[in-house]
Formats: structure tokens, sequence, C-alpha cells
């Protein structure tokens, strides 16, 4: 393990295990489902490397805008060879929706994706790429209107669209923090608020699903504090957002709007600087790197504060 932070901090408390991990190579993509994992110093090695990006507009392809890559969805994105920390980004195999299989380094991959996809793209990945924008369309009929969406224009369709730039770290494709986590927890209990909702931690792409004996939305209560997992520790940085790109079909998984509508319903929180948002799961940034597995104990410590008041992560 390899501390970033050498901070003397509270003795963490035990709030479950490390149930599912989940790796996203490609942004907006499906993934790999691993048994462990390393982390680094900014989050799971080999996730969110790589991206599409359109040729015509320079920005990043994203299913939050779904007209045009909701169907990203449909194609799955696994590392011929596993990745390690400090290595080289080994090539990745891209399966189509009608099973058809190309590589990264084949020399025709940009021509095959651009024609499946159906808009051209150059596949990339972050570390040599300039993209950083993206789009998302906003549903104001079921996410209302707050700080985020006043930034967005009418597009070609009608539609309220946000161009957004990456808030994460750069060399990944990542919105917002280095780790996604979620609970079992919160996934029953919004099943049990709409029992007819397909509340399926595939539609929230977390990196860790943390299988958890108290009932709730209990990974609310963590934003603010250290969260370890398994060696590797971060801190909490907010609760994570959520948007259309949640209720699109993947998978055997299908359109469910009603998902989102519970969201709002009953999760509505403030998250600065966006305002009110529907929320499942927490975002948060890495502080100590190390290996994480299938049954790693997940336990949290409130933060402390250094001689200025401000917050010191472990």
């Amino acid at each position: 393990m390899s501390t970033l932070i050498d901070t003397e901090t509270p003795a963490p408390v035990a709030v479950g295990k490390v149930q599912r991990i989940f790796r996203y190579p490609v942004k907006s993509m499906t993934g790999e489902e691993l048994t462990s994992c390393e982390i680094n110093e900014s989050g799971v090695v080999g996730d969110h490397l790589w991206a599409l990006v359109e040729v015509a507009t320079g920005k990043l392809a994203n299913a939050k805008n779904p007209r045009k890559w909701g169907h990203l969805l449909r194609y799955s994105a696994a590392y011929i060879e596993e990745p390690h920390a400090g290595g080289e980004i080994p090539p990745i195999a891209i399966t189509f929706p009608d099973g058809t299989v190309v590589r990264s380094d084949q020399p025709d991959v940009d021509e095959l994706l651009s024609k499946s996809v159906g808009v051209e793209v150059h596949l990339s990945t972050m570390d040599q790429t300039e993209a950083t924008v993206a789009e998302m369309t906003w549903i104001g009929e079921i996410l209302g209107e707050n700080n985020f969406s006043k930034l967005g224009s009418s597009n070609e369709h009608g539609e309220l669209q946000i161009d957004f730039d990456l808030f994460g770290k750069p060399g990944r494709s990542y919105d917002l923090g280095d780790l996604h986590v979620m609970t079992t927890s919160a996934l029953e209990h919004m099943k049990s608020l709409n029992p007819d909702a397909t509340f399926d931690v595939r539609r929230y792409r977390p990196n860790f699903l943390i299988d958890t004996d108290e009932s709730g939305l209990v990974e609310t209560e963590w934003v603010g504090k250290n969260l370890h997992i398994g060696e590797a520790s971060s801190t909490v940085v907010m609760n994570t957002v959520r948007c259309i790109m949640t209720t699109l079909p993947r998978e055997e998984l299908p359109l469910d709007r009603g998902t989102l509508r519970s969201l709002v319903k009953h999760n509505t929180r403030l998250v600065e600087p966006f305002g009110d948002w529907a929320c499942i799961g927490v975002y948060s940034n890495i502080t100590a790197t190390g290996r994480v597995e299938i049954g790693s104990v997940t336990a949290v410590s409130d933060a402390v504060t250094d001689e200025t008041g401000e917050v010191a992560p472990a």
C-alpha cells in the first residue's frame, strides 16, 4: 500500500465488504466485472482511460446525450491483458451489438467503429487527446431546474443541451471523482420505494458495490469522511448526481424512467455548485493506493483538519 498523505486519522469503523468490482475502459460503453483491482493515484487502474471522440466537433462521445450516443451502452470493452499501475496501456477489445469484435490496435478500428456507431469517431486514450467536453441532454420534466441546467441551450431537436467539461483528473474520462461507490442498502431501499422500477447496479456504473447491513441510503452519510476499501483510501467528496443516462437500456435492462423519477422524489440533495439534484452513490478522491478484492473490508473514518482548519484526508 502506498500512502499519498501521511495524516493521523480516527480509527475506521467497518461498514461492509466489497460485493462487486467494475471497470469501464471506454467512456459510456459497458465494461468489465473483476474479482480484484489495483488502485492508483487516479482510481481503478485501467478505468475510463479511453473514449470515442467525435471527429466533426472534437467532443467526447457520451450516452448522456441519448439521441446521439445512447446506443454506446450496447457496446462493451475489455482489456486484452490486465493493465498495471505505471505500465503502458494495453490494447482493448470492443464488442459491437451484433457480436463483431475489434481491437484498439487494428489499423481500421476507427473506420469500423464509425460505420457501426453511425458517427465519424476516433478511438483514443485520454492521454492522447485534448478532448474534454461532452454533451448532456437535460430532461427538465423529470429533473427540474438547477444551477447546472441553467447552462444549457436548445439544440436542433428542441432539447435542452448542456456542453460540460470533465471535472476528473487528466488522463481519465471521468465526469467527476476518482472512485464511484454504491451500497446494496441504497439499491434495496430504492427498490422498496418503487418495486416496479429496475434498480440494478449496472444502471449506475460504480467501481465498487459495497454489501452493507445498514438500511437506507447509507453512503449519503459518508460525504466529507474518509473511505477505506481494502488497501486503498479516499475522501468522499460528494453524492453522485444522476441523469437520463441511468434510465437507458443496456444488456437485458429495459428503458426505465421510473428509476430516475424515484430518485428525484426520494433523494434530491443539495450538491454544490450544481444545486439540488437527484442522487444515489458517492464520489471519492484517492488518498492512499493499494489493492482491492471481492470481500475486502470497507470502513469509514471521520476526516481530520489541518492547522488551517481545512479537511486533511487520510
